[in-house]
């Protein structure tokens, strides 16, 4: 049974957090326009922020990601992407071809309720939505089962399995998919968002087409280019285009994304740094958000034994708010654990 595989690019959202949303927009043209000219399906264009300070990449609606976007697009379709508590839709203006006619909207597991509400006013203005629950692992198979018969309701064009923090195993993803293909309505694409901090983002991407053409499932798969993206980085573009070439039938330009990230990427790696390391396995094999370990590292130089038992002592919600403290720039419940933990080791 043959089913559509699509990929998903967000090496401009995913690559963008190493710049801190101030990516050049040279490198965000040039990344955009490699995509379209390779024959990407779908392409992210950076965050959509009810607060705009500046950035490069945050935008305040779909009229600012203009700009950016290549004078023909070919087949690739440009998406917005926000965090439902980060964007609200009555900032949002109307869709038109001249911008993304995507949305994606993500969101936490307290948020499903407004979030279902900013999907369909989102798709009463007209955009197509990507609807992305964070931390996929975290849901009990009944709370997926109760989410998945809501969004059957509203009908998002695609609802996702999101591996969040780089936790999950392939015994995870097979499970996830088989009950979104047995719930979920046969018209939504189911998608994959995955981080390599076990170093599996391929290795999923390329288990869940396996599921895709077992069960006719249309799904749609996230990557970036040579993986480019926060902390472990994503699954890579390049190789997933590959993958569907010789397996798919699929005709990306596979030497043209290798011409974009030789001219686009690679001058970028004495700059930024992303991509499997021990820290980032702790994140993963503890299901731990990146700022946490990393604020462990950084900050206090904690070394690798000290940090796993750091993590370990805090609550699974704990880890996986940011900063611990449930907001960016509060780590007090993290560094209480940490001077607690030193103050036992003496």
């Amino acid at each position: 049974m043959s089913a559509k595989v699509h990929i998903v690019d967000c090496t401009v959202r995913d690559g963008g957090y190493l710049f801190d949303k101030n990516s050049d927009p040279d490198f965000v043209k040039g990344i955009l326009q490699g995509l379209a000219d390779a024959g990407i399906d779908y392409a992210e264009t950076g965050f959509l922020q009810s607060n705009v300070n500046g950035e490069t990449i945050v935008y305040h609606n779909s009229k600012d990601v203009i700009k950016y976007l290549p004078a023909d697009p070919k087949q690739t379709t440009f998406l917005g992407f926000c965090d439902n508590s980060r964007y609200r839709a009555d900032n949002l203006d109307e869709c038109n071809d001249k911008s993304f006619k995507w949305l994606r909207i993500s969101f936490a597991k307290h948020e499903i309720e407004p979030s279902l509400e900013f999907c369909k006013a989102a798709m009463a203005k007209g955009y197509r939505v990507q609807f992305n629950p964070m931390d996929s692992i975290s849901y009990s198979m009944e709370e997926r089962a109760e989410l998945i018969e809501k969004v059957n309701h509203v009908k998002p064009s695609v609802f996702s399995i999101v591996d969040t923090f780089g936790a999950m195993y392939m015994t995870d993803l097979v499970s996830i998919f088989r009950q979104f293909d047995e719930l979920l309505d046969k018209d939504i694409m189911i998608g994959l968002h995955s981080h390599d901090n076990l170093g599996l983002s391929c290795a999923l991407a390329e288990r869940m087409v396996e599921l895709a053409q077992e069960t006719g499932r249309e799904v749609c798969i996230d990557g970036s280019l040579f993986g480019m993206g926060r902390g472990a980085g994503n699954a890579k573009t390049e190789l997933l285009a590959d993958y569907l070439n010789k397996h798919c039938g699929t005709n990306y330009n596979i030497q043209i994304l290798l011409e974009t990230i030789e001219r686009y990427i690679v001058p970028s790696l004495d700059k930024v740094r992303w991509g499997y390391d021990l820290p980032m396995f702790i994140c993963g094999s503890k299901h731990s958000h990146v700022d946490n370990v990393n604020r462990l590292k950084n900050v206090f130089d904690c070394s690798i034994t000290d940090i796993i038992n750091v993590i370990e002592t805090l609550t699974p919600q704990q880890r996986t708010r940011y900063g611990a403290g449930y907001s960016k720039s509060d780590f007090t419940q993290l560094e209480e654990k940490y001077r607690a933990y030193k103050s036992n080791e003496r």
